[in-house]
Parts: C-alpha cells; sequence; structure tokens
C-alpha cells in the first residue's frame, strides 16, 4: 500500500500529470503485465479500496491531529489535500479518476468507548499539540511538504509489524467487496458470511484480511471472558484470540440460506506449560453440538492443537440452516468449561471446502487470475524473511517476494477429504551476490506431510535451474490427521529450509 499512495502523490504532483485509471495504474504502480484486463481482474479497485480503509485507520489513531491530510474519495482514485477541522482542499488540483461502484467499508475498530481521534492501535500511537498553525506558504507547497512527512509516516505504520529487514512486500489487498464488478465467486457470496468474534465488546474488528467481525451476538449462557495472551503462535491476529465466551452456552446464528462452512476458533491460555493452571491435557474436555448432531466429542484444545498459546481450527463443510432460519451450536461441558474464541460461517462452494492459499509475507496478495492469498498463519517456528530481488518467469513474481525459513511447520486446518497441497519456492540466497562466503553450497531440507515424506533432500537452486527463478510441487490425495490438520513439517537438512507459498485445495468432485 505505501508504494501504490506514493505512486499516487507522485501522479498528484507531476508536472505531466495524466488522467488515471486501472489499467495505468495496474502497470505502473502494481506491476501488472501489459495484458492486465480491469475487467476481468479487480485487484485495483480491491487495493484502491483498502488503501481508503487504511488512510481512515491512519486519521483516527496515530494521524489524528496531523494539520493537513490526504483525502482519497470514494470512487475516485486522484488524491486531494485537506486541512484537517475545515474540509476545504489545500490544494486547487482536481482529483482524477474512475468511479468506482464498490461498497465502502471501514478498517478500525468501531463501538465501545472509543472516542474519535484516539488511538486504537496498541503501543504505536503518537500524541501531538493540538491545533499547530500551517507555516504561511503557498497551497501546493503546503500538501507537498505534507505529502513528505504524511507517506513517510503512514508508510512506517503499515509496515509495523513486518519482518525485521523492513522491506515492503506486495502491497496488501482486501477480498472486493460484493458489489465490485468482477468479484470472484467467493467474493460475491461474502456478504453472506457471518463472523463472530466471541466475549468481544465492541461493534466489529478489522482482520489483517480486511474482513469485518462482529462482537460477540446470538449466545444463551456462559461468559465473556478477557484471555491473558502474552502471545499466540499461527496468527497474524490475536485480537481474535483476546476473548472468548466460556461456560455452557449456546449460538442461535441466524444465517441467509444456503449451504455454509464452518469454522471454529480456539486457543488454551489455562492449562498447559507456563500457564498459570499449569497441569496439561485432559484438564478442559467439552463437545460441541449442530442441533442435534456432534460435531465434537470429549475435544480437548491443548491435546489436538499440540500445545498452549496456539490457534486452533477446525473446519466441517456442508452445515445446513434449520427451518427457523438459524444455526444452532451447543457446547456442552465434559470435565472444566467448554471455551470458543471466534465463529465463522463462510458459503461453501460447490460442496467444496474454500482454497486455503497462503503467502509467506505480512500483507494479503492478489495474484494475476484474481486469487487472494492471505498473509503468513498457521506456522510454528522458523522467521519471516523478504526478498532482496524479484522472482522471474512467472505471472507472480510478487507471490515470491517472502519467504518463511528455519525448521518449522504449518498446521493447516481443513474438513474431513481429500487436499491437492501445492508448495511454491524460489531460492533468493544460494546463488546470488547475496551469498555469504562461508554459507556452502546451497540449502537442502525434507518436506512431511503428517509424518510421511513428500520431499527428500530437496534442492530448490538445482530444481530451478538457478537462483530467483519459480518451482512449485504439487501432491495429490492429501488427508488431514485426526485433529483436523494437515501439517507440512520443514526440516533442514543442510542450512535452512523454506517456502514462499502454500495451496491446499478440495479434490471434492
Amino acid at each position: 500500500m505505501a508504494r501504490l499512495l506514493k505512486y499516487l502523490c507522485s501522479n498528484h504532483f507531476s508536472e505531466n500529470k495524466s488522467g488515471l485509471n486501472e489499467y495505468k495504474i495496474a502497470v505502473e504502480a502494481l506491476g501488472r503485465p501489459a495484458d492486465f484486463d480491469p475487467a476481468k481482474n479487480s485487484s485495483v479497485r480491491v487495493e484502491m479500496h483498502r488503501l481508503r480503509a487504511r488512510l481512515r485507520k491512519y486519521y483516527e489513531t496515530e494521524g489524528a491531529n496531523n494539520p493537513l491530510r490526504i483525502a482519497l474519495e470514494d470512487g475516485h482514485y486522484g488524491l486531494r489535500f485537506v486541512r484537517r477541522g475545515d474540509g476545504l482542499p489545500a490544494s486547487s488540483s482536481e482529483s482524477q479518476g474512475v468511479r468506482n461502484p464498490g461498497e465502502e467499508r471501514g478498517d478500525a475498530l468501531a463501538g465501545g468507548n472509543d472516542s474519535p481521534g484516539k488511538p486504537l492501535v496498541e503501543g504505536n500511537a503518537v500524541d501531538e499539540p493540538a491545533g499547530r498553525r500551517i507555516p504561511h506558504t503557498s497551497a501546493k507547497g503546503v500538501a507537498i511538504a505534507a505529502t513528505i512527512v504524511v507517506v513517510a509516516s503512514i508508510s512506517v505504520w503499515m509496515l509495523i509489524g513486518a519482518p525485521w529487514r523492513g522491506r515492503l512486500a506486495q502491497p496488501p489487498v482486501a477480498p472486493p467487496p460484493p458489489s465490485v464488478a468482477g468479484a470472484s465467486t467467493a467474493g460475491a457470496a461474502e456478504n453472506r458470511s457471518v463472523l463472530i468474534l466471541a466475549g468481544y465488546p465492541k461493534e466489529k474488528y478489522i482482520d489483517s484480511e480486511g474482513r469485518v467481525w462482529e462482537g460477540d451476538r446470538y449466545f444463551t449462557g456462559g461468559k465473556a471472558v478477557e484471555l491473558n495472551v502474552p502471545f499466540i503462535q499461527g496468527t497474524t491476529d490475536i485480537t481474535m484470540f483476546r476473548t472468548a465466551r466460556t461456560g455452557e452456552f449456546s449460538y442461535n446464528i441466524p444465517v441467509k440460506p444456503g449451504i455454509y462452512e464452518l469454522r471454529l476458533h480456539f486457543v488454551e491460555t489455562t492449562f498447559g506449560p507456563g500457564t498459570p493452571a499449569g497441569r496439561g491435557e485432559s484438564n478442559r474436555i467439552f463437545s460441541v453440538f449442530l442441533g442435534e448432531r456432534p460435531l465434537l466429542v470429549d475435544f480437548d484444545i491443548l491435546s489436538d492443537a499440540g500445545g498452549n498459546y496456539r490457534a486452533f481450527t477446525r473446519v466441517f463443510k456442508g452445515i445446513s440452516v434449520g427451518s427457523d432460519g438459524k444455526i444452532h451450536l451447543r457446547f456442552l461441558q465434559g470435565f472444566d468449561s467448554p471455551i470458543v474464541n471466534a465463529i465463522e460461517l463462510v458459503p461453501e462452494i460447490g460442496g467444496r471446502m474454500n482454497p486455503v492459499r497462503i503467502v509467506m509475507q505480512t500483507n494479503s496478495y492478489v495474484d494475476h487470475a484474481g486469487r487472494l492469498w492471505v498473509p503468513d498463519r498457521y506456522a510454528i517456528g522458523g522467521l519471516l524473511d523478504t526478498h532482496q530481488k524479484m522472482s522471474v518467469g512467472t505471472a507472480d513474481p510478487h507471490l515470491f517476494d517472502g519467504e518463511r525459513f528455519g525448521h518449522f511447520a504449518y498446521q493447516i486446518p481443513v474438513a474431513p477429504g481429500r487436499y491437492t497441497v501445492t508448495l511454491h519456492f524460489t531460492e533468493a540466497y544460494f546463488g546470488t551476490e547475496f551469498q555469504r562466503p562461508l554459507a556452502g553450497a546451497g540449502r537442502l531440507f525434507d518436506v512431511y506431510v503428517n509424518g510421511v515424506s513428500l520431499l527428500r533432500n530437496f534442492n530448490i537452486l538445482e530444481k530451478a535451474g538457478g537462483p530467483d527463478k519459480p518451482v512449485t510441487e504439487s501432491f495429490h490425495g492429501i488427508e488431514p490427521n485426526a485433529a483436523g490438520l494437515i501439517v507440512l513439517s520443514f526440516i533442514p537438512v543442510k542450512n535452512y529450509a523454506c517456502v514462499s507459498a502454500i495451496e491446499v485445495t478440495d479434490e471434492t468432485e
């Protein structure tokens, strides 16, 4: 997003400023190929939507006291510069662009007792004195000066939580709003989704994909709790696991007609090593029912997740709506209280689980086919890193902008069934100018799925025929383990293992 914002600013102040359109932005700002077709690919509208939302969030938090603001109006691609408080443009330049019919959504926490202008992100707020005067200068000069400061500030703010090297990978994107022309089938069905954060007291929360989660609702019984969460493995959205509903309780969720995919999100923070209670497996056991149908029986989060402070999800396909237009979930106590952190209902497409596409970056990515790849998640161990050079020989070079490296695993939740697992690699270190003299000849590593070997002594450099070239390996007929997980283990043999993206697709006919 920082790259997109800088491009829009450069165009605004250019002496040879040209009108902006989707194709121009796609090719010049986002690195899309010359045959990009806006009628078939909505990624520009998606990224502009996300940029508007991030600008709003910035000015609600760290930039609340900025005397001059960058405005990106709904339906336009050109910028305006507006003085805080009077709503007047600071530059006489008119915004230019194409009308965007997409529906706008907020990108900040809402509800609760937060007052306007108060920071909503933790640990990064900067208080500035109100009423600071703008020095006497031309409107364009003020706008240019503000651009330098604001774009730099917003760019740093957008990168909070990025890898230690501090380089931006692909600009983050969100799933397209349902009304955007050319959106995917899954995107068009998004307005039927129901996302609930159990125990969450505010009206809504926007996750790292730009999806809107509702605060706790539709429940009977139990109590809302705030959890002591020092860290959570396997998620980029720790807020989703900071609250929960516990006790014996039920959810009666009204939904639109159709068949749904249900995802129940959990984390164990009470039992296990390093927790106040200590102890371990068998200390929290409960069952979950869909109406009268058992979904989970004698369920133990700690045991199935393989540890505490680990985000854990169970997935179920073919969830039907009751005759009353609701989906009924019951959480029944076995030993100690049931608990749930979040409930997700997403329309099922063609009887298959929705594809899981993960890119090893801190931002989302929309590929050349308009498919959304979500930021890194489900990982245990290893480190994220960004690459210094762009991958070549692929329609999606930015898919390979980052990697997870080390000795690590991905625990990917899926519904019962058979799946195709596709792994995307590139060698961005060995064989390049960045390789240290004593680093050795290359890397070798093994990949296992649920303990079964997929790749042995795998050498990306050798397989690709050189550095910065993509390698794709696909495996079919993969089934989840008893905990509903496809566990991909990356084990170093010589130097570190690495992977750039993972795709899991349902093989159901």
